[in-house]
């Protein structure tokens, strides 16, 4: 994963509605658990904390908001 500097946003007051750098949200197409190559997955034991924009495909840390890289060609994985 490389850090790309990036930072997604989140609405004034509500830490859970999360705004892409590519305008996606919560409330529209969506963030899901990914693994490290932002694949989308059950977030089960061993998830790496991660989110995938399903907009445009940007890796985002939960935990920072921080973009850790990008997957424009991901996949559901079980």
């Amino acid at each position: 994963m490389n850090n790309t500097n990036e930072r997604i946003t989140h609405e004034i007051g509500n830490d859970e509605a999360w705004i892409c750098i590519c305008k996606n949200t919560t409330n529209a197409q969506w963030f899901y658990p990914c693994d490290k190559e932002g694949n989308q997955m059950e977030p089960v034991a061993g998830w790496p904390d991660l989110y995938v924009c399903d907009r445009c495909g940007r890796i985002i840390d939960q935990n920072t908001l921080e973009v850790v890289g990008r997957n424009t060609s991901r996949t559901f994985v079980s």
